[in-house]
């Protein structure tokens, strides 16, 4: 995403919130926790989203959520975890022959606007279940890895697999270990106590990279990758030839998150009113 596309996604975030706020309107802050696994869709692992779950790793976060009104909320969160994905659980011919397998530790930082579609506010005992959709724009952190023929894992950037700043492969630039996601959603959320909320949820976020697995365009000339390299880049027996393709570069990663949240509500009396609008 360039900087012209991430700003005018911002300004229009939060024309979004502008609009939906309004002093007069009862509010509720929450703060929880967030449990739950992740799933990860890219050139490694199984194309179909719904079996990347067989992939899944544990994902903790701590959320911030600001109830503007019965329909619209925002939250603030960080989330951190691991993912993962495995050739050996494709059904892709190609892909059982290409054999590769990676991890990543994943560090997210996300702004997300939520819209229910039922009346909904913690501490209200009539309005107190709905069903949600949310988006927003997040920031994350990653670094793929491959594991060696020891047994150690190691990080794959560094190896430059698929020739990334060589002299035969110029146009490659070595990517970032950073980038910006849009995240899609829907949940379900129920006040189960006065002050407690359980809210159960499923989301994925675009991306704007392809080297979260590390994978992306074809596979090199071995003499320019150092014997870990050489490994790592093509872990196969097949001896895939140079400028055979190893991934898709025309389509972009993603990953996302499913589980559970529990949070705590903290009534705000200062933004409290009788005449609430909605």
């Amino acid at each position: 995403m360039n900087n012209k596309s991430l700003y005018n996604l911002k300004i229009l975030l939060f024309l979004i919130l502008g609009c939906i706020c309004n002093k007069s309107l009862s509010q509720t802050n929450e703060i929880g926790f967030f449990l739950g696994g992740s799933m990860f869709q890219g050139d490694v692992g199984p194309q179909n989203a719904e079996k990347s779950i067989l992939n899944t790793k544990p994902v903790w976060g701590l959320q911030f959520k600001r109830n503007l009104n019965y329909h619209f909320g925002v939250n603030l969160s960080i989330t951190r975890g691991e993912l993962y994905s495995s050739d050996d659980l494709s059904n892709d011919l190609f892909a059982l022959q290409k054999n590769i397998t990676f991890k990543s530790n994943i560090t997210e930082l996300g702004l997300f606007l939520e819209f229910n579609f039922q009346p909904y506010l913690t501490r209200e005992p009539d309005y107190n279940n709905s069903t949600f959709i949310f988006s927003g724009i997040t920031k994350f952190y990653f670094n793929p890895e491959g594991q060696y023929i020891d047994g150690n894992w190691y990080s794959l950037r560094p190896l430059s697999t698929e020739g990334q700043e060589s002299d035969l492969y110029l146009a490659r630039e070595r990517y970032k270990l950073s980038g910006y996601s849009i995240p899609i959603g829907i949940g379900y959320k129920i006040n189960a106590y006065e002050f407690l909320t359980i809210s159960f949820n499923l989301g994925w976020r675009i991306t704007f990279t392809d080297y979260i697995d590390d994978v992306s365009t074809t596979y090199v000339e071995e003499s320019i990758l150092t014997e870990l390299g050489q490994v790592l880049a093509d872990p196969s027996e097949n001896n895939f030839n140079t400028g055979f393709q190893r991934g898709n570069p025309y389509t972009n990663d993603k990953y996302g998150f499913l589980g559970i949240s529990i949070l705590y509500s903290i009534k705000d009396r200062n933004k409290e009113c009788d005449n609430i609008v909605y």
